[in-house]
């Protein structure tokens, strides 16, 4: 039952207030009136009851993407990190690392996967909201509404900018942070595991592409007696190594393991060539490859543009035009870096078409579009980065070219739904032209 004050009011606005159509879950939230809003005239009331309504369809719209937002996040983080994580359970299960330090690895590797998982979770959610808003009718009622398409978008807009925030945050912060600790710490783990690893008259295979056979250890001098090395790392050569005596080396500065080895004997099988070269020295050096060994594929170079913080990314980048050096890489890095976190907005244009199309399937539909979408964009992105590097095409074109595509594709989509006029599907399309193909006079 309403109060007195509730009945006044709407005996005031009812002349004068259409009934619209109502919301199949888009409940309106009641408020309060005190006696003297009877006297307010029917604008100001048309006015409370746009806000409250404007207020609750905000809430109700960032609630349904964050909800699908999340879960797509959830599982294409997964997808993207399912072959890492198995790679550290077997650090767990067959290395003997620390479940702690693997774990700590994992919170290191994370931040470079969420940069591209956030505007494919984004599009997801879009899709998925509004395709079960469309397949439940409830688009139709808030246009029926007097809402606009504009309306709707504007909360999308918001999430889509938090969203773009996050990813810059990712890209300029997170990401060059996490890659240095991923280093530090596969070295840490690396460095302590190599010395335990190794163990006399035993074929020590932990490393990748490496069998060390060492005969005595003397662990007070760190010297190693009797070694033999197998390095199949490369497909086209197999060498084997024969040495008297050797020791592990350590490169803080590259994070780098190395084995030396003194007074012996190389011994390099060319497949192709069906040959053998021999190599005696006096001293050698292996680099052992720990970021292989460990799985993170990180690489070992701390001068890679992707990596660098933004303070070092700008230095680079001035230094090298100082040389007469375009610096390609450090262009790329940077426009990039600004250009998918804009993308997310792009997305948001592009999701709310395509989850307006009414289908069934609205789960399987959503998650199958935004992974066909998302990855266009990459691939886009991908080929034009390549052009770049080769000088093909200038490296701040290559980087925002890709959202110049999402932004002419979204804005006639989303002109399109605006008149109220569905997306052509492509059979749709094929099948238009194979009639006028048959139609037309030979």
């Amino acid at each position: 039952m309403w109060s007195a004050d509730e009945q006044t009011f709407v005996a005031a606005v009812a002349p004068s207030v259409p009934s619209p159509a109502p919301f199949h879950r888009l409940a309106r939230r009641p408020f309060a009136v005190t006696s003297s809003s009877a006297r307010l005239s029917a604008g100001n009331c048309l006015s409370i009851l746009d806000s409250c309504m404007g207020r609750t369809l905000r809430t109700y719209v960032i609630g349904e993407v964050g909800i699908a937002f999340s879960t797509g996040l959830a599982i294409c983080t997964f997808v993207l990190l399912i072959a890492r994580i198995l790679d550290l359970v077997d650090l767990i299960l067959s290395r003997g690392v620390p479940p702690a330090r693997v774990l700590e690895l994992f919170a290191y590797i994370l931040p470079s996967f969420l940069e591209m998982t956030v505007p494919m979770a984004l599009l997801i959610g879009i899709v998925v909201a509004f395709g079960r808003l469309a397949a439940d009718g409830e688009l139709i009622a808030i246009r029926s509404a007097g809402i606009s398409l504009e309306q709707v978008l504007r909360p999308v807009l918001t999430f889509a900018l938090l969203a773009g925030a996050l990813t810059l945050a990712l890209a300029i912060f997170a990401r060059p942070w996490a890659k240095r600790h991923v280093r530090q710490t596969v070295y840490d783990i690396a460095k302590t595991r190599a010395t335990a690893a190794l163990q006399p008259r035993v074929f020590n295979s932990d490393f990748d592409g490496i069998v060390i056979y060492v005969d005595d250890i003397d662990r007070g001098a760190g010297l190693l007696k009797g070694i033999m090395l197998s390095d199949e790392r490369e497909s086209y050569r197999r060498t084997t190594i024969f040495a008297s005596a050797g020791r592990l080396l350590t490169d803080e500065a590259n994070k780098s393991i190395y084995l030396q080895m003194l007074d012996g004997t190389s011994l390099s099988y060319h497949a192709g060539q069906e040959s053998y070269d021999k190599t005696d020295f006096a001293s050698f050096e292996v680099n052992l490859d720990i970021e292989k060994d460990v799985g993170t594929g990180t690489g070992a170079e701390a001068t890679r543009p992707s990596e660098m913080d933004w303070a070092t990314l700008l230095d680079s980048r001035r230094r090298r035009l100082e040389a007469g050096d375009p610096a390609i890489e450090e262009n790329l890095e940077l426009h990039r870096k600004f250009s998918v976190a804009a993308a997310c907005l792009l997305l948001a244009v592009i999701g709310i078409p395509l989850g307006m199309q009414r289908t069934r399937a609205v789960r399987a539909r959503g998650l199958a579009v935004s992974i066909v979408v998302v990855l266009a964009y990459y691939v886009m992105l991908t080929a034009s980065m390549a052009m770049a590097r080769k000088q093909t095409i200038d490296p701040a074109l290559a980087a925002w070219l890709p959202d110049v595509v999402l932004l002419i594709a979204g804005a006639l989509m989303f002109r399109r739904v605006a008149r109220d006029r569905r997306l052509l599907p492509a059979s749709a399309v094929l099948g238009g032209l194979w009639r006028r193909a048959k139609e037309s006079p030979a």
